[in-house]
């Protein structure tokens, strides 16, 4: 079997050009130029140069959103809503532009598009954030899982599924033995992986409280101005869900380097959230086997050796915890 590597992002100048003369036209713009932005997967990102100053605009894939599905359009459309009531309340994201109540556009030909403000700021670097920073982000963080907490529940709450992740789990095995080069790594941590889920008793997660997530929170998607104010981008997933979730996303993907969780900046983040929003000590084991049971099958799998960067970092945060897995009560059940 032989894996294909697929480019992650593209700057088709057909679909720009006919997005960008839609935009024109609807907000009455005039567009001097513009800079690809090629963070993320597949969707198409631009900042752009117009006479009401910078925009920001992503112009959604198929491969990744299905928009033609009102439903998935719907709910696109409603975590943008909230993103633009962040932006109101707290100053957490850019504001998103809408037009007589929606905040995705489609142009003539059917390419759906959103516009929001450009925020000035830079990525963090995965793994290696600062102390000073991660309290801010937890700080952040806490701020907005509040805010989101008054916002009323909608749709399916989103709870690990067993079957879901068994399903995921064999269909991965049989692809990784299937290899005719076999991929150790893959087998042994896909391997381990089934161990878990055979002893997992999901009822521990039932002292968890449901509520409102970004559910994305990794590097890419949160940006640090000069000013060192925190910026959360890219609310298309929002979920009501489990906050964990984002607690321990950006605890893995800010703080683990070298195979350890790094203490002062992860305390940081944690003292910072604190300030905002309680978080119970003790509570952090069960945040990262949450996170764990929602991710594990997306990326312990047989050609994860071939991710690019991002992909391949989530693998082997997934892999620490695989291997972690019995110990974090005893690593961080004071934190």
């Amino acid at each position: 079997m032989t894996s294909v590597v697929e480019a992650r992002v593209t700057d088709d100048s057909e679909v720009r050009e006919e997005v960008f003369a839609h935009l024109a036209e609807l907000f009455s713009l005039r567009i001097y130029s513009y800079i690809p932005n090629f963070l993320g997967l597949y969707n198409m990102k631009w900042i752009v140069t117009t006479n009401a100053g910078e925009l920001f605009v992503k112009c959604y894939h198929p491969k990744r959103y299905q928009l033609t599905d009102t439903d998935r359009r719907a709910k696109i459309g409603r975590s943008l809503s909230f993103q633009q009531q962040l932006h109101d309340q707290a100053s957490l994201c850019p504001g998103v532009w809408s037009q007589d109540g929606e905040y995705i556009f489609q142009s003539p030909s059917g390419h759906f598009y959103v516009v929001m403000q450009r925020v000035a700021g830079h990525p963090l670097q995965a793994g290696l954030v600062d102390t000073e920073t991660m309290h801010k982000l937890g700080k952040a963080t806490g701020r907005m899982h509040v805010l989101l907490s008054s916002f009323p529940a909608e749709g399916v709450i989103w709870v690990p599924s067993m079957t879901t992740m068994i399903d995921k789990w064999r269909s991965n095995l049989e692809k990784v033995m299937d290899l005719a080069i076999p991929n150790e790594k893959a087998i042994r941590a896909i391997k381990k992986q089934g161990m878990l889920l055979s002893c997992l008793d999901l009822s521990i997660f039932s002292e968890l409280e449901p509520g409102w997530a970004h559910w994305d929170l990794w590097v890419d998607n949160m940006l640090i101005e000069e000013d060192s104010e925190v910026h959360f981008v890219d609310f298309d997933t929002i979920q009501f869900g489990y906050p964990e979730i984002d607690i321990a996303r950006v605890l893995l993907s800010c703080a683990l380097h070298m195979g350890e969780l790094r203490i002062e900046p992860a305390s940081a983040f944690l003292a910072g959230y604190r300030e905002e929003r309680p978080f119970p000590r003790g509570r952090l084991p069960l945040a990262l086997k949450l996170l764990w049971c929602r991710e594990a099958h997306w990326w312990l799998k047989p050609g994860m050796d071939d991710f690019s960067a991002p992909p391949k970092r989530f693998a082997e945060e997934m892999i620490w915890l695989t291997d972690n897995w019995h110990d974090l009560e005893e690593l961080y059940a004071g934190w």
